[in-house]
């Protein structure tokens, strides 16, 4: 009885370790699109004053140099897509958790990680309430509440990318 127990709890920490893939390459994906998007904005924005002539050029063209050479850096165009297929991954093999054996999902799931990307700290724990809260890993479900709540700096990364976590970190109606 006691091997069956070890298999089942196996079984829910590859879950949750799926589920957290899943929702962490996710929100990378928010992060690097959103963060693309707002670079090429400011720059459109820069071009615009440049070209009304509305203020200093030297200021802006160092400006838009720096936002040029963050953007090129960065990549954040290219790890939003990678991440985005990435995350797909993680999702259909979630969802054929329970059709497909469990040695054929390890080796799936091994191989997916192997095309991870950076990590950005700040998303982890984010990406640990909302798997906990997407698996019913709740208080109210009989397990432990999470260690903490998010720190400023995470709730800051978690608005940017435009995603709520409810476990525990807002009040229910």
């Amino acid at each position: 009885m006691d091997a069956i127990e070890t298999r089942k709890q196996n079984e829910q920490d590859l879950r949750f370790n799926i589920v957290y893939s899943y929702y962490f390459e996710k929100f990378m994906n928010k992060f690097y699109s959103r963060l693309d998007k707002l670079i090429l904005f400011i720059l459109m924005v820069l071009a615009i004053i440049t070209t009304t002539g509305t203020s200093n050029i030297v200021i802006i063209g160092s400006v838009s140099a720096i936002l040029i050479f963050v953007l090129i850096v960065s990549q954040a165009g290219a790890r939003a897509q990678a991440t985005k297929t990435i995350y797909q991954e993680y999702f259909k093999l979630y969802q054929n958790f329970d059709n497909v054996a469990i040695d054929t999902i390890k080796r799936r799931f091994r191989a997916i990680q192997e095309k991870d990307s950076e990590e950005i700290n700040c998303l982890a724990y984010p990406a640990q309430a909302a798997t906990a809260e997407h698996l019913g890993m709740t208080p109210g479900n009989g397990y432990k509440e999470l260690h903490r709540k998010l720190s400023p700096l995470e709730k800051l990364y978690v608005l940017f990318i435009g995603e709520t976590i409810e476990y525990e970190f807002k009040k229910r109606i």
